[in-house]
């Protein structure tokens, strides 16, 4: 570097200045800002760059000082000349380097992490888009990584602007395999070239190369045709899901009319895999208008994903309970009193981190403290987590179930809300369980340990929240082998991190001499023990190795002067020694059992043949052969990690067919003993997919039938697709544990290969006609749950008796039910739901829940008030496990929260809708939606909490939005007019048009229509003029009497009170009070004064009146 860019360098702020990177047109180095004392990146124009490159670095400056308020895009922090007058942009270092260097380091990226990826770069662009910019040369070497790992767009050099596109006139502006082929066939560059350029760099994420890559000695020409002309590598070639690859291919498509119309559309289609696939759904930040920027509105998109406030989930697959306990400890370990003091001095910092790589004591420093905290009287839960927790929903019961042993007054709800959730609930299950520690006013610690064998990008983003938004009630101990995906710098800013690592974690001289020589009897010489810990640089597996190697030796000098290099590769050296001086059943024993990890003497009897299993697991742990206890009665062993992957490796070396006879072993021990999750898992490891999908198959129907929708649909997710979707009966539990997550997407490609299946399959005729009814079934209660029931298939009611599974049968009757109390004909409803219950009678009460709050509806439009309560007020025991009976439970408690509202009692009805409103997105009776989100809003008014019934209003709203449920929508536009809230103008205008009521053919139907009535009526009386009085008269007087025409009572007192408010306004008193008297004194007849509270403006000077009179 030279001495005069140095100098500018200094002269401008910036010291101790490192060459980081060189263009054609300038040179970003690495500087210190002395002023801020911070390290950032100073993008320095050459002193020999002339025109159209210096005009392209000035339109970088500019671009990036319109768009770096976006939180993707790369921030210019400021811009200036040097003293010499040359231009630099000065920008955050990014110490992560780009996603082009992490994928060089670590291979192609996780598809959901490059769908999150493709989101946040869609915003981006979105932001250079709306300002006139297309930016031509998107690609994964300009998408750095912040310390937070958060992706921002960089690199606007050869941006172009409007009609002017910077820069000289090469061939190809940007980096060809990157480039849309419209560009290389000279066309001006579009948005839709930048949409290609986020295909293709989705696609390299993806696969870890560029689409059409130059190949070696090719020319550019030749790899320039190949891009235009050749067809688009298959993305599903490399485990990518097919809703993933189809908006890659979109984006991707030679012809730019045929990609996404804008990148929003692109962000929003990935958005939706997103939601289809259970992952996070990121949000597409967009800029705020000038105007809005001008006025000081403006705001741009939301940057974190909504979070829905009410996840409903349930217990993973039963885990066993040294899960949740700390393994004992080896009798040979020594008190790490050194470590301790370092975590008893922490006080009350809320986050303590354990790392260092395999076997440096982390779990037995972690166990050591929890022991002292418990003799303390702190509670301290305890976790060891496992790949499975990659799945979000079974790492959070986990989390749930471990603070439970410790402080079951804990989470008492979460513990069942956890499974049965839309993919953005985590958050608020988390919040939740901080709110109730924190309320409960005593500290507590939670052990996570192994948590390096989590990579769920969901799991690792509720950690990160936990210790984020974590209260000093909570403090949390992570145990793993690296910081990766751990979200730190702001704990360590606030001084709330303890972090003990390698170099704390090594074996000092006092502590190795104590392990060695104290507890392990060696005679060693001080200078003996310097070396061995010299050898293994603390190492506590290799301290341990070098004792069990030392055991018995006369000369132990000469073995320890070989103990030299770095300790990666004594731990294969000393592992090799230690198995060479086993007799031979035994190491092969300890190779037969050490494929599971964790073993049982009768797991152990199944894997090794043989019969003292239980003595020979003993011996080992007796004599630390790397098998700890689990628990006290010595019925389950733990392997160290280290130990067991090298007997597998070994294994799998010298018998590969024999380790997968062991993993089909294992497979069938773990089935037998009703562990479906391990089975499954080690039916694949012995490369037999056949028999995983035989077991899932087996499980499939009992899965569904009590409810554990999230337990199936994780073990579907371990299976090959291409073995499953011909397979009818698989795919139709698939669409049932869909329906239940309101996965809409995954439902119907379900059914649909169901019903494919069946036309290519081997059952037989009426076999089929029965999976076929099934199938007509879900179709039913998908329209159904989206409240657009129409007409059941009469193949339904004929194979009612047929099908599957008694809870399958139930919800044939439901449907029927359902659709019966939908056409008005309620003894039909009745019969079904009698069918119901006799269906249900052998599968326990939840099952016929669901079933009681559809009668109980009829009760009600009936104005059989004691029948409604008897069904809604139902409260079954949900048993551990059941996935979808919480939802179910809370429905019937929203549907009796509605009641309750109705009969005044307001303190059992706040508490009802307000757990029913937890449900918030997802599926079930619209019914229950209508319940929550209007009648809890009309409460909240009623009690004076405005903000929590505008907050009510808006959720519902945005429901009914989504899921285009009209219904929904007319009721929160009533609750909006009865509480004086603004509408939006559309609607109001829709409201004024509205023809006069007629009476509608279904319940559905007429509620819709009756509620948007009942808003005009409403906003003519708050008019106040003799003519919109008159006109709302005129329509409730119609509305009476069309109802009246149906067997409706409920509806019917509604309107004949709303009809009384009118007369009342109209100033016709004595025909007000006539109308309303009878209705009147029914209402509190049957125990319902609400209905006479809410019925409109002047109800209360009636009353007044009457009572006078």
């Amino acid at each position: 570097m030279s001495s005069g860019i140095v100098g500018e360098l200094l002269a401008a702020g910036f010291g101790d200045p490192v060459e980081v990177g060189r263009g054609g047109s300038g040179v970003v180095y690495r500087c210190r800002e002395y002023a801020l004392d911070r390290y950032v990146a100073v993008k320095l124009l050459l002193s020999e760059v002339r025109g159209d490159e210096r005009e392209l670095f000035v339109r970088e400056q500019r671009a990036l000082g319109r768009l770096s308020v976006h939180p993707h895009i790369v921030q210019a922090l400021h811009v200036d000349l040097t003293p010499t007058g040359r231009p630099y942009i000065v920008m955050p270092y990014f110490a992560r380097g780009s996603l082009d260097q992490r994928m060089r380091q670590t291979g192609p990226l996780r598809w959901p992490e490059v769908v999150s990826i493709g989101v946040k770069m869609a915003g981006a662009l979105a932001a250079a888009h709306a300002a006139g910019m297309v930016h031509r040369d998107v690609k994964p070497g300009n998408i750095l990584l912040t310390d937070y790992g958060e992706p921002q767009l960089s690199d606007f050099g050869i941006v172009h602007v409007g009609e002017v596109a910077t820069g000289s006139t090469p061939l190809v502006h940007g980096t060809p395999a990157f480039t849309a082929p419209e560009i290389l066939r000279g066309a001006t560059a579009t948005e839709a070239a930048d949409i290609y350029g986020l295909g293709a760099t989705m696609f390299c994420l993806l696969t870890g190369h560029a689409p059409f890559e130059r190949r070696s000695e090719e020319p550019l020409e030749v790899q320039l045709t190949r891009i235009a002309e050749a067809a688009l590598p298959d993305l599903r070639e490399y485990g990518v899901p097919d809703a993933v690859c189809v908006v890659v291919e979109s984006a991707m498509t030679r012809e730019p009319a045929d990609r996404p119309a804008s990148v929003l559309e692109l962000g929003e289609r990935l958005r939706d895999v997103q939601r289809e696939t259970g992952q996070p759904v990121d949000a597409v930040v967009v800029p705020p208008s000038d105007e809005d920027v001008a006025a000081g509105t403006g705001s741009g998109s939301p940057i974190l994903p909504a979070v829905s406030a009410g996840s409903v989930t349930t217990p993973p697959p039963p885990s066993a309970a040294t899960k949740f306990r700390p393994p004992t400890a080896a009798r040979t370990a020594i008190e790490r009193t050194r470590l301790r003091e370092i975590l008893d001095a922490g006080g009350r910092r809320r986050v303590i981190l354990i790392h260092g790589p395999a076997g440096f004591g982390k779990t037995t420093l972690a166990a050591q403290w929890a022991t002292a905290l418990e003799a303390d009287g702190v509670p301290v839960a305890w976790l060891t987590t496992d790949h499975d927790d990659d799945n979000v929903v079974w790492f959070l019961a986990h989390l749930v179930q471990a603070i439970r042993r410790v402080r079951p007054e804990l989470a008492r709800e979460l513990g069942a809300l956890l499974e049965e959730r839309s993919s953005d609930a985590t958050r608020a299950v988390l919040s939740a369980l901080i709110d109730e520690i924190h309320d409960s006013d005593q500290a507590m610690v939670l052990v996570v340990d192994d948590w390096q064998l989590v990579r769920g990008e969901n799991t690792l983003a509720a950690m990160n929240y936990l210790l984020e938004h974590g209260c000093h009630h909570l403090r949390v101990v992570l145990v793993t082998r690296g910081r990766e995906g751990l979200a730190l710098t702001k704990l360590l800013v606030q001084d709330e991190l303890i972090e003990i690592g390698t170099t704390a974690l090594r074996f000092d001289a006092d502590e190795a001499t104590a392990f060695l020589v104290g507890r392990n009897d060696l005679r060693l010489a001080a200078e003996d023990v310097a070396k061995v810990r010299r050898s293994t640089e603390g190492w506590a597996a290799g301290l341990q190795l070098a004792q069990l190697s030392l055991a018995g030796r006369d000369d132990p000098a000469a073995f320890i002067d070989n103990l030299t290099g770095r300790h990666h590769m004594i731990g294969e050296y000393l592992t090799e020694n230690v198995l060479g001086s086993l007799d031979q059943p035994l190491l092969e024993f300890l190779m037969s059992t050490s494929i599971t990890g964790t073993t049982c003497a009768d797991l152990a009897a199944a894997l090794s043949g043989r019969s003292d299993s239980q003595e020979l697991l003993e011996l080992v742990a007796d004599r630390n052969l790397f098998l700890q206890r689990m628990d006290e009665d010595d019925r389950w062993f733990r392997y160290h990690g280290l130990f067991a992957g090298h007997l597998v490796r070994r294994l799998e070396h010298q018998d590969p067919d024999r380790l997968r006879q062991l993993h089909s072993r294992a497979s069938n021990w773990f089935a037998e003993h009703d562990t479906p999750v391990e089975a499954v898992d080690h039916a694949l490891f012995a490369a037999d997919p056949h028999r995983a999908v035989e077991l899932v198959g087996a499980r499939a129907i009992e899965l569904i039938e009590s409810f554990r929708t999230s337990t199936f649909l994780g073990l579907m997710a371990k299976l090959p697709t291409p073995l499953t979707e011909s397979r009818p009966r698989l795919q139709l539990c698939l669409a049932w544990a869909a329906l239940g997550l309101e996965r809409h997407t995954q439902f119907h490609t379900a059914l649909d290969r169901a019903l494919a299946a069946l036309e290519t399959s081997d059952v037989d005729g009426r076999a089929a006609r029965v999976l076929r009814a099934e199938a007509a079934l879900l179709v039913g209660l998908e329209d159904y749950a989206l409240d657009r029931l129409e007409i059941v298939p009469d193949t339904v009611t004929e194979h009612i008796d047929d099908l599957a599974a008694p809870v399958i049968s139930v919800s044939a009757a439901d449907l029927l039910a359902a659709d019966a109390l939908n056409r008005f004909e309620y003894p039909a409803g009745r019969r079904w739901h009698r069918s119901a219950l006799r269906h249900g009678a052998s599968s326990g009460a939840l099952a016929v829940q669901h079933s009681h709050c559809i009668a109980g509806l009829a009760a009600w439009e009936q104005f059989d008030i004691a029948g409604a309560e008897r069904h809604f007020a139902v409260t079954p025991t949900v048993p551990r496990g059941a996935d979808l009976g919480t939802r179910i439970a809370l429905m019937s408690g929203a549907l009796l929260g509605d009641l309750r509202y109705r009969q005044g009692r307001l303190v059992e009805a706040e508490r009802l809708l307000r757990a029913g409103a937890t449900l918030e997105r997802l599926g079930g009776m619209p019914d229950v939606l209508l319940a929550s989100y209007g009648t809890g809003a009309r409460l909240a008014i009623a009690l004076g909490e405005l903000t929590d019934a505008e907050r009510l209003l808006s959720i519902g709203a945005q429901i009914a939005e989504d899921k285009s449920l009209p219904r929904l929508a007319a009721r929160i536009v009533n609750e909006r007019v009865r509480a004086n809230l603004p509408i939006p103008d559309d609607i109001r205008s829709w409201l004024a048009a509205l023809p006069p009521y007629r009476a509608q053919d279904t319940r559905i139907r007429a509620m819709t229509a009756e509620l948007a009535q009942d808003s005009l009526i409403r906003l003519l009386l708050a008019e106040r003029s003799p003519a919109t009085i008159g006109e709302a008269c005129d329509r409730s007087e119609i509305l009476v009497r069309e109802i009246g025409r149906q067997a409706r009572p409920v509806a019917l007192v509604q309107a004949q009170l709303l009809a009384a408010c009118c007369q009342w306004a109209a100033g016709h008193h004595e025909k007000a009070k006539s109308l309303a008297a009878p209705v009147i004194a029914r209402c509190i007849a049957q125990g319902v004064p609400r209905l006479v509270d809410d019925a409109g403006p002047g109800i209360h000077d009636i009353v007044g009146d009457l009572v006078v009179g």
